[in-house]
């Protein structure tokens, strides 16, 4: 049975990841800003919203990892493995390869021409493509990890069923919940060590795999949901204080090191808000109406153009006179209003809708 709170995250987490990267252009902390950022912090002696709401966003990340998964389970009883390396490959690998290949030039050349500038034109124009292609990737990252995810998944299930000749050990006791989360954590930590990008950081494939094995065998559990929601004002108040010490930490620090993100503070407070949304969230977002069933079919394609939204509005007003926040509210009303029209007229072209959505029909 499919669960609506699990749809209601996916969702919220969408528009938080919009909201971020409408900051995230600007943001200068630890890095130099593709677009001009805020002038008191260009020595990094701060932490600015952008960079609370991006590591607020690397958090969420994580939940829909979680709630993505809980889904595949349902999915894959239901399903050959055929059809889940097929679904997986519409939705998660051609929008993340042969879109970017074909469109991600588009948004890769105000990112490259903003940062690089002067110094890409006297390249070829392969090289152009390229540099415009890779730096057009975006958001996408996420989908193509997702898609290596799902593989390894489908390896980890054949072996489990030859070990012990069930999909997984059903959890009976409230004891052992308890138990679990309290490892959990320690493997989270443990893993976000593991398998970091050395160059591009973003694509963490340790802690992502592990989110995306303990979704899919821990967290579809109900015993373990019921665990949650019982303590979820318990849980909700410990990632505050987790957050609240994690900012003292971090604070003026470039949210995106694999350093910054594999201390333990920064794990804690990940993983204390994983386990509050999915409290707060199943016992009061289990519910949906004609509004959320919208916002839930349209997250998945505002997530893959909200980016190259984002970015036209930027460089057109990039030689503007308007003030940095101006410039925020303007870029904000472009990725929430002009993203879901941009999703609504690709999806009724064919071959496109494909290409960038992953859309066949």
């Amino acid at each position: 049975m499919r669960k609506i709170y699990l749809d209601n995250i996916r969702w919220c987490t969408i528009i938080l990841v919009v909201f971020f990267h409408v900051f995230f252009f600007f943001n200068n902390i630890g890095v130099t800003a593709i677009f001009e950022g805020l002038s008191e912090y260009n020595q990094g002696d701060g932490m600015t919203l952008p960079e609370f709401i991006s590591m607020q966003c690397s958090m969420v990340y994580d939940v829909a990892v979680r709630s993505g998964r809980c889904c595949s389970l349902s999915y894959l009883q239901h399903k050959a493995a055929k059809q889940f390396i097929a679904g997986r490959r519409n939705k998660l690998l051609v929008p993340s390869t042969l879109g970017v290949l074909v469109f991600g030039f588009i948004p890769g050349s105000i990112v490259a021409g903003a940062s690089a500038g002067a110094k890409l034109q006297a390249a070829p124009g392969f090289v152009k493509y390229i540099v415009y292609t890779l730096s057009g990737i975006g958001a996408q990252w996420f989908s193509q990890m997702l898609f290596v995810i799902s593989l390894l998944l489908l390896l980890v299930r054949k072996v489990v069923l030859a070990v012990q000749k069930e999909e997984r050990k059903s959890i009976q006791k409230e004891s052992s919940v308890y138990v679990l989360l309290v490892v959990m954590f320690f493997l989270l930590w443990g893993a976000s060590k593991l398998l970091n990008t050395p160059v591009v950081e973003s694509y963490r494939f340790g802690i992502y795999t592990v989110a995306f094995l303990l979704g899919y065998y821990v967290f579809s559990q109900d015993i373990v949901i019921e665990v949650l929601k019982k303590w979820r004002f318990v849980s909700t108040l410990t990632a505050v204080v987790s957050g609240v010490y994690f900012i003292y930490r971090a604070y003026g620090i470039y949210y995106g090191h694999s350093s910054l993100l594999s201390t333990w503070y920064a794990n804690l407070f990940t993983y204390c808000m994983i386990l509050a949304i999915f409290g707060m969230f199943a016992a009061y977002g289990d519910k949906k109406n004609a509004v959320t069933e919208w916002l839930g079919k349209i997250s998945f394609p505002v997530y893959i153009l909200h980016i190259p939204v984002i970015l036209i509005a930027l460089s057109l007003l990039q030689k503007s006179d308007l003030s940095v926040g101006a410039q925020y509210v303007i870029v904000a009303f472009a990725a929430y209003l002009l993203t879901p029209l941009a999703a609504l007229l690709i999806e009724k072209i064919p071959v496109v809708r494909y290409l960038i959505l992953g859309i066949r029909h």
